[in-house]
């Protein structure tokens, strides 16, 4: 729904077109600034669980490969809880691996930092907070995490997973955005 619809909706429902005029700023405002998130990469933090598949990324000059499986969705019989099995494999250039499973993997939201954001030390957890983004993700151990990005409406990409390792400080390690190659 545009700005323009919104306010014209709250002018009919309370009979009082001023208080629309004076909301029409904001609503607007709030449309540039949603559209202004997208304008950079096009990709934005969603709430949604990441979708059941394999997710790789893409041959990068580093050598470095990282690859996810996300299971299809189960509930325990105990409780309402959604869970999923998540394995994940990471190798970098000199052909070392690292694989973190969790079998019974539930959805929450956490806060992340926007993706690219340099990976040097001082990239800790306390000097991310002001650019944090609440995202759906799975914690696959206390430094690994996968977490769902969707396109913006004017992109023509597809949804990604983001693969996110921090070290022992909470600065990031590996941040890879991640191509859905199958489903299921």
């Amino acid at each position: 729904m545009t700005a323009a619809t919104l306010a014209t909706a709250v002018a009919c429902r309370d009979g009082s077109g001023t208080k629309a005029a004076r909301a029409m700023p904001a609503l607007d405002g709030a449309v540039q600034d949603a559209a202004a998130a997208c304008a950079g990469d096009s990709l934005r933090p969603t709430v949604a669980a990441p979708a059941p598949g394999l997710w790789t990324s893409e041959p990068s000059g580093t050598g470095q490969r990282v690859a996810v499986l996300i299971g299809p969705p189960r509930s325990d019989g105990k409780t309402l809880a959604v869970m999923h099995q998540v394995e994940s494999l990471e190798i970098d250039a000199a052909g070392d691996s690292l694989r973190s499973r969790l079998d019974d993997a539930r959805v929450h939201l956490e806060l992340l930092p926007p993706p690219g954001m340099p990976t040097s030390g001082a990239t800790s957890a306390d000097t991310l907070a002001p650019f944090q983004q609440p995202t759906a993700t799975y914690a696959l151990s206390a430094r690994v995490r996968v977490a769902a990005y969707e396109p913006c409406l004017t992109s023509t990409r597809g949804p990604r997973v983001r693969y996110l390792r921090r070290d022992g400080r909470g600065g990031i390690i590996t941040d890879v955005m991640l191509q859905r190659t199958s489903q299921d």
